[in-house]
């Protein structure tokens, strides 16, 4: 029987053994001879193989997984086959996967649950921003080195199971990824998007804090309405150690709909570091508790470390408190203590009728008291300072995006600006965090209808402007700023699209008749090349006359280099026999000389009254330029080979 070790794909890919299996695949470790490394091979199993619809899907969308370079990706070497074996070569990771450790160790500690969940948010959203989505993510799809890293696998593959258009669905095909961590847009038939990638990562979250998975079900059938339909149990039920903080984060990761959801799988992974990094700037050494703190703690939680996060937002929900107690006094003193009596003083009378006044009340401290001031758009340090000077601290107590506030100022104060407030209180404040940056994708190349919904759900504001073009009408030409530039939320990108070959021009000859528009097919030539041009007029009234046509390529001083005189489409369609709003497409043949230099020239083209050679005048250009009664087309420019 033939072992592993007898097998060499392609000459060149020595399997070493069985590591790993699935649906639809089986893992091998391997040795790259040609390159003297171990690797992993992915083999398809023999039922893919033989499909090749199902093949050609895989090729193409593993050949785009092997175009991401991340640090958190696994990366793709080689993709091939050997006759009828069709294989991936992997970079190979020493570790398990996630799937190994959530059961091994779950409930992780909530830091490193996060810490795993930024890493998964990393190697997505460079994919995401790559325009590829993952479409089946589970922690079997995760690796975990033995120091940490956490490396992606199997970009793009399910992907590759979605039926083709000439390919039905059937049973297994009916929707992309595994049943346990479908989005509920996959679980309803719909193709997946970026933020079908984030409810995966939401769920694999979910299960590491709990230890098991949100939704459970004897069918993929029963799991998919749950998905759909089912809100997940609270995480707090069944793990109380997660604080608030992370279960709000859980909860709309894992939102029903996916507008309501983070956009990607970078936004996710902001909001988690951001989670993090305010633990690293809060865990600092806290004065000793008044209260004695019990020393018994279980050994399996001391073994486990401190549960940074846990702690860290938990002492911020604290500050939180402390902040709105001055916001509580003032409810209680103008609510529960008897109003305070006013007496008006007295003020100059006025016979004149008054309008509507407004009526300000100043607020007198009592004493020990100050009002607090507006901290709203100070940058922190100089609000600190402000609000020492009056006997009073600061707390930050959250931080969030702001499109006009820059980031490390004021964006909110729990205790509103006027309020009296005792000295040596504290008031809770809102750091902005500045504008929430987005990584401008690829636009150009697609379709403006495919990517413009991306663009726009990253919160980019979407211009266009329409060129001719050889390319496809409604394909992006180019994009500005690039791929790859960092901007503000909000920011404007503008997209010049593809109109075609098709020139628009609307221009008015004599009331007689409209030229609408023209098709060229090329505006860079070589000496000797055929210009091929197609004129789209309507007849504006009843043509008592047979005009002629001219097409007319010009040097810029107006030299004609090429010309093309005849009635429409070559006589056989006289003006005279036009009906009024007739279209007419008039084609028309022009040979660039081969003694011609290498430049830039002008098409033109118009009619004339073959009589007296008089050109009807042009009453309006509409979007073209006009010199005696001659419309400019387009600049040809004319190459050398």
């Amino acid at each position: 029987m033939e072992t592993a070790r007898d097998i060499m794909l392609n000459g060149r890919y020595r399997l070493l053994k069985r590591v790993g299996e699935g649906g639809m695949a089986v893992v091998y470790r391997a040795y790259d001879q040609a390159l003297e490394r171990v690797v992993a091979v992915k083999i398809l199993r023999q039922e893919y193989s033989n499909d090749a619809a199902f093949l050609s899907r895989f090729q193409k969308e593993a050949r785009a997984a092997a175009q991401l370079d991340h640090s958190n990706i696994v990366t793709v070497f080689d993709v091939g086959h050997d006759g009828d074996s069709y294989y991936i070569v992997m970079e190979y990771v020493e570790g398990r996967s996630l799937k190994d450790e959530i059961r091994d160790g779950a409930p992780f500690r909530v830091g490193r649950a996060v810490d795993i969940a930024i890493q998964i948010c990393a190697a997505v959203g460079y994919a995401h921003q790559a325009g590829l989505v993952h479409c089946d993510l589970k922690p079997q799809n995760v690796l975990v080195t033995d120091d940490g890293r956490v490396k992606v696998t199997d970009f793009g593959i399910a992907r590759a199971l979605s039926p083709g258009p000439q390919s039905p669905q059937d049973e297994t095909e009916a929707v992309w990824g595994t049943p346990q961590y479908l989005s509920p847009e996959q679980a309803a038939g719909q193709p997946p998007t970026t933020a079908s990638d984030v409810y995966s990562i939401g769920v694999i979250l979910y299960e590491m804090l709990v230890g098991e998975l949100p939704f459970t079900a004897e069918d993929a059938q029963t799991l998919a309405m749950k998905h759909l339909t089912e809100e997940p149990p609270p995480l707090a039920a069944r793990n109380p150690r997660v604080p608030w903080h992370v279960e709000q984060i859980v909860r709309r990761a894992m939102a029903k709909d996916p507008q309501q959801r983070y956009r990607t799988a970078s936004q996710l992974g902001r909001v988690l570091i951001a989670c993090r990094r305010q633990g690293e700037e809060a865990t600092q050494p806290l004065q000793p508790v008044a209260h004695p703190v019990s020393p018994k703690v279980s050994a399996p939680e001391e073994a486990r470390g401190p549960d940074w996060v846990a702690w860290v937002l938990a002492a911020a929900a604290f500050f939180a408190v402390m902040g709105l107690l001055p916001l509580w006094g003032l409810v209680y003193r103008r609510y529960a203590l008897p109003a305070p009596v006013l007496t008006p003083s007295p003020t100059a009378t006025n016979t004149s009728p008054a309008p509507t006044a407004t009526t300000v009340v100043i607020v007198t401290p009592a004493p020990g008291e100050v009002i607090v001031p507006d901290l709203v758009g100070m940058e922190q340090e100089t609000a600190r300072q402000t609000l020492a000077r009056l006997g009073l601290d600061m707390s930050i107590v959250g931080e969030e995006y702001h499109p006009d506030i820059p980031a490390l100022s004021i964006v909110s104060q729990l205790v509103p600006a006027g309020q009296p407030l005792k000295r040596g209180e504290t008031v809770g404040v809102i750091i902005s965090q500045g504008p929430q940056l987005v990584t401008v994708p690829q636009a150009v190349g697609a379709p403006v209808s495919m990517i413009e919904p991306v663009l726009t759900d990253l919160g980019l504001v979407v211009m266009r402007q329409e060129v001719w073009s050889l390319e496809t009408r409604g394909v992006v030409l180019a994009q500005e700023p690039a791929a790859g530039a960092v901007v503000s939320e909000g920011s404007t990108i503008l997209l010049t699209i593809s109109a075609g070959p098709r020139i628009e021009i609307g221009a008015n000859l004599d009331n007689k008749v409209l030229l609408v528009a023209c098709e060229l097919e090329a505006d860079e030539l070589h000496p000797g090349d055929t210009l091929q041009l197609t004129l789209y007029w309507r007849a504006l009234a009843v043509m008592d006359k047979n005009y002629m046509v001219f097409v007319h390529l010009t040097h810029p001083g107006g030299t004609i280099i090429a010309q093309r005189d005849s009635e429409p489409r070559g006589g056989r369609y006289s003006t005279s026999r036009w009906l009024i709003n007739e279209q007419v497409s008039d084609p028309y043949d022009l040979t660039i000389p081969t003694q011609i230099e290498p430049g830039v020239y002008l098409l033109r083209t118009g009619m004339y009254t073959p009589d007296n050679m008089q050109r009807l005048p042009v009453l309006d250009p509409g979007r073209a330029q006009v010199e005696e009664n001659s419309i400019l087309i387009r600049r040809v420019r004319v190459v050398v080979p």
